[in-house]
Formats: structure tokens, C-alpha cells, sequence
């Protein structure tokens, strides 16, 4: 075979390895784009979720202070009953006696 023969099908062969891993690497590019948007929109939706979690948990925060403050409330109530059951029984005690 002639030199030339040989250069030319080194050539043709050559281009057509560049061309596919041309193809390849745009392939790849044009796939870490989309996974680049799909991340960006998962990042947000994320954000999104943490906020609705936080504005969650603080209502259950703020739920949760006004029960205390009922049970201080109910906590006391009991206190007041107890004392005025506790003076009436002594009250029968003595009356009784």
C-alpha cells in the first residue's frame, strides 16, 4: 500500500474517532446540565419544605406554651379545690366531734 493510502485512512479514521467523542462529550455536557437544573429545582423545593417545617414546629411551639399555661391554670384550680376540700373536711371534723 502507498504511503498516502495509509495517511488518508489514519486521517479519516482519526477524524471520525474525534468526531464521535465530540458527540460524546456534548451528549455528556448536555446530561450534566439537566442534572445541574434538576439539583437547582430539588435545592428549592427543599427550602421550600424546611420552611413549611419551620413555620410547622413553631405553631406546634406556640400550641404547646398555651397548654402549659392551661395546665399552670388547671394546676392551680386543683390547688384552690384541694385547700377548700381540706378546710371542709376539718370543718366536719370538728363539727362532728
Amino acid at each position: 500500500m502507498d504511503s498516502a493510502v495509509i495517511a488518508a485512512i489514519v486521517s479519516v479514521l482519526g477524524a471520525g474517532f474525534l468526531a464521535m467523542l465530540f458527540f460524546f462529550m456534548r451528549g455528556i455536557r448536555a446530561d450534566m446540565a439537566d442534572l445541574r437544573t434538576e439539583i437547582r429545582s430539588l435545592r428549592v423545593e427543599m427550602q421550600a419544605e424546611s420552611a413549611a417545617l419551620r413555620a410547622e414546629i413553631a405553631a406546634v411551639r406556640a400550641e404547646m406554651q398555651g397548654m402549659r399555661s392551661d395546665i399552670a391554670a388547671l394546676q392551680q384550680t386543683v390547688a384552690r379545690h384541694d385547700g377548700i376540700l381540706s378546710q371542709l373536711g376539718r370543718q366536719n371534723g370538728t363539727a362532728a366531734a
